[in-house]
């Protein structure tokens, strides 16, 4: 992992490069008409299933804590959480794109949608537990000392979005639509396939926060002294 000075962060730190997706007045895509296949029900699924994980990572935890690292090089819960951000945040628009393609070109479903071998081999390498660690690039490197609340809000907002994108392509054969993600210069995966690989990239990242919330080192939380009792008048 490529770790990252530690700096003061909020949403602008998250989202405010270039092409970075803000949070403040986005709106969910319309669901398409007819009812989810068991391959989009699935997927929306897993996508619930990832906030659900973060809130439950993050209940309960301090700033202190969020921002942990147990040794240098490593990430904090708030660097993995900041990471899926940046990450989903880039890939939302792609994702928009190619189901306009699929409408565009009336690519309706006619069969199950399309894995190939390179979309599976790319699946079960990024699921956890992790066998093999790639370097983050550092575009994608979040930066240290963020703020539970609000790294986590985005990171529900993101899963969100990315459920409701799922709904939109009811109807539509999105294993046809091709997209160039996660630097890839030599193959295009599916949008299908990129869902699927977005949705394990997820749960790589959570199970890694996780591992940090459970390390004996985590420092413990600092307990609340209960308030003085009265003073007894005289």
């Amino acid at each position: 992992m490529v770790s990252k000075e530690s700096g003061a962060g909020d949403l602008d730190a998250l989202f405010g490069r270039p092409g970075r997706r803000s949070t403040a007045g986005t709106s969910l895509p319309k669901a398409a008409a007819g009812g989810l296949t068991p391959e989009l029900s699935g997927l929306v699924r897993q996508f619930d299933d990832a906030g659900r994980d973060a809130e439950r990572i993050a209940g309960g935890l301090s700033e202190r804590q969020f921002n942990w690292r147990s040794s240098s090089g490593r990430w904090s819960i708030a660097e993995c959480f900041g990471h899926l951000n940046m990450i989903g945040s880039e890939l939302l628009p792609l994702i928009d794109a190619a189901i306009g393609e699929a409408r565009r070109h009336a690519w309706y479903r006619q069969g199950t949608l399309r894995v190939a071998f390179v979309g599976r081999r790319l699946i079960a390498a990024t699921e956890p537990p992790v066998r093999s660690k790639r370097r983050a690039r550092p575009e994608h490197v979040a930066a240290g000392d963020q703020a539970v609340d609000l790294v986590l809000s985005a990171l529900l907002d993101l899963n969100r979005q990315f459920g409701a994108r799922v709904r939109a392509a009811t109807g539509l054969d999105i294993s046809r639509p091709k997209v160039a993600a996660f630097g890839a210069k030599v193959f295009r995966l599916n949008l299908y396939e990129l869902l699927l690989v977005l949705a394990a990239h997820e749960r790589r990242h959570l199970s890694q926060a996780q591992a940090v919330k459970d390390d004996p080192g985590l420092p413990r939380r600092a307990a609340i002294a209960p308030p003085a009792p009265p003073r007894a008048q005289r």
